[in-house]
């Protein structure tokens, strides 16, 4: 609050992001604009990301959107007829299925200067829009808008811990009263005041220490003080229309989000069960599909601080690195959007109904744009020569473990349980159809649903996981017939398609740890293949350099052992190679109880009896 501030001192000013003002229509191609068109309609302001992303992901699923910025609302002609629910924007002719409204106020239209034909005009507009939301399906935010009172009141009620909080217009009263060594002192309202259109003053909440509270003076407002609660940890949790999102946040103050942003860590979490429970009952006490609650984890349980029904998430989502909260915004609307036009969301994807029985990996090819994936190592995809982001977690598991599975039927329970775990919300199966609607606008139509789940069709000359295979297969097929050199080229080749641990940002995965195991072994086998023949050809130098690692990494794996130690005693170094026995020795006693076999004790004893050796597996 600022409480301390001298007369003369100024607030801190938030100057809202530039953007050009105006109205974003994102409409199928050909439409009569005299026919009346289900749309949703978003109300924000110039500059926030939030519905620009969302807007844009509607879009790419087909869902007709406009987007009107507070800024530009005074310019529009817009005619609305209560008969039909219709609204005409600029000509164009609409039934609003459902109407979000943001940060749109009677002071954010701009042209007031203070007199009374300025202020009924913009109280008009907001008006126009407050009506035309409650004629709309479906209204965010929705059901009621409690205050910072009502939302404490309420969730003691519902036996939820909130901090002991007195509103009052005498702090160091209220102060003395909750006797604690700190309290917070905050805005009753909002913490920000626009003093004009795009320009913002802000009273930040502070926490002082007991003493300084109690010579603070009587003010002319009435205002929040708390006790301050010692936690662990701060959540920003997000509820939308059934599904609970979780970031953590980390900063060294109340305002350090918008006066020191670099300093703030950001990482999504899973919300607590007690945390998940409380969102339930909150929402269901207050009707609302979408909030931004905030919550204090202490070691006696969390503690609910309050919601915002219009709070921000792009902010949270770009400083953890995701867009899970996007993704959901995109699947809620998409949905509410149905159930008002009483569209159905379609049970079967026609492309993969109709590919079946055909060769769909050459189908898929032709009709999707050049890939080059790679999974042997960190997930890269690139469409055309160019890297595509995928962000959001959920969205890069989902896209690892179709990848890992390509050419076979993931089915979606199993989707399901790897992307959400053991508690999957109720709109789990709707998120995971609009993950893949997302995943196919960046790669192309190569996905197909098959009526139990998922596949992505890739071929061998843009995967590197399927060329891996293509090249072993081959190379150790020209090993049994014979043909030494050729072998080892195409192993050889194969082996360089590895950069590292493949996949290792989706350990613990199960779908993908054992996708990642099938192929590891493959490629253990390769190896031990390639040095086996390498050191035939007197290659002895060339095996070691791939075989020292591998057996660091593998050092149970008794094939692999060998082969080190005849490129060792190859080399000149049989002390080294007598010593790698030794060391799988202990290790086999250790971990498995049980003696080197009879192969690997005869190589040992050759090579400590000085004689020639040959390695037989």
């Amino acid at each position: 609050m600022n409480l301390k501030r001298g007369p003369g001192a100024e607030p801190y000013t938030l100057r809202m992001p530039a953007g050009r003002p105006g109205v974003s229509w994102q409409l199928p191609e050909e439409t009569d604009p005299e026919v009346a068109l289900p749309c949703v309609v978003l109300l924000d302001r110039t500059g926030l990301a939030e519905f620009a992303v969302l807007q844009r992901g509607l879009r790419t699923l087909g869902v007709p959107s406009l987007r009107i910025d507070a800024g530009a609302i005074a310019s529009l002609k817009i005619i609305s007829q209560p008969d039909d629910g219709s609204l005409t924007v600029d000509g164009r002719r609409i039934i609003p299925t459902l109407t979000w409204v943001r940060h749109f106020s009677s002071r954010a239209i701009p042209g007031g200067n203070g007199s009374a034909l300025s202020l009924f005009r913009a109280d008009s507009w907001c008006a126009l829009v407050d009506q035309v939301s409650s004629l709309s399906a479906v209204r965010l935010p929705d059901g009621t808008d409690p205050g910072r009172l009502v939302q404490l009141y309420s969730a003691a009620r519902a036996g939820i811990r909130t901090p002991r909080t007195i509103i009052t217009t005498d702090p160091a009263a209220a102060s003395a009263e909750l006797a604690t060594d700190r309290v917070v002192v905050k805005a009753l309202d909002r913490h920000f005041v626009e003093t004009e259109p795009g320009t913002m003053e802000a009273m930040f909440p502070e926490i002082l220490d007991g003493a300084g509270a109690r010579n603070l003076p009587a003010q002319e407002m009435p205002m929040i003080v708390q006790e301050y609660v010692e936690h662990w940890a701060e959540l920003r949790v997000y509820h939308l229309d059934g599904e609970i999102l979780a970031f953590r946040v980390r900063k060294h103050s109340p305002e350090a989000i918008w006066r020191d942003a670099a300093s703030v860590a950001v990482s999504p979490v899973i919300a607590p069960e007690a945390v998940a429970g409380a969102v339930q009952r909150l929402v269901g006490l207050w009707g609302l599909r979408y909030g931004a609650f905030d919550f204090l984890l202490t070691k006696e349980g969390p503690v609910f601080l309050e919601v915002n029904s219009e709070g921000d998430w792009r902010w949270f989502e770009s400083k953890a690195g995701v867009d899970d909260v996007s993704i959901a915004a995109l699947s809620m609307v998409q949905d509410l959007h149905r159930q008002a036009t009483r569209e159905s969301r379609p049970t079967i994807d026609l492309t993969g109904f109709l590919m079946l029985g055909t060769d769909r990996t050459r189908q898929a090819k032709d009709m999707t744009p050049g890939m080059d994936v790679r999974v042997l190592g960190a997930l890269e995809v690139r469409v055309y020569g160019t890297l595509v982001h995928i962000s959001a977690r959920k969205a890069r598991v989902l896209t690892a473990i179709l990848l890992s599975n390509a050419n076979q039927v993931v089915p979606t329970e199993q989707l399901i349980d790897s992307l959400w775990g053991e508690r999957p919300p109720a709109t789990a199966r709707k998120n995971l159809q609009v993950y893949v609607s997302m995943l196919r606008r960046k790669i192309g139509d190569r996905i197909s649903y098959e009526g139990w789940g998922y596949r992505l069709d890739a071929g061998s000359d843009e995967f590197d996981l399927l060329r891996f295979r293509h090249l072993a297969t081959a190379g150790r097929d020209l090993r049994r017939r014979g043909d030494a050199d050729a072998a080892a080229a195409l192993l050889d080749e194969a082996l360089s398609l590895w950069r590292g641990q493949p996949l290792a940002e989706f350990s613990g995965v199960p779908l993908i740890d054992e996708a990642v195991g099938r192929f590891t072994d493959l490629h253990l086998a390769v190896s031990e293949d390639w040095a086996e023949l390498e050191i035939e050809r007197g290659g002895h130098v060339e095996a070691l350099t791939r075989l020292d690692d591998l057996v660091t990494y593998f050092p149970g794996r008794e094939r692999l052992v060998a082969a080190r130690m005849t490129a060792l005693a190859g080399c000149g170094r049989a002390p080294e190679a007598l010593s790698q026995y030794e060391a799988v020795r202990r290790h086999l006693a250790v971990e498995l109880g049980i003696d080197p076999s009879p192969v690997l004790r005869n190589l040992y004893e050759e090579i400590l009896q000085g004689k020639g050796f040959r390695q037989s597996w």
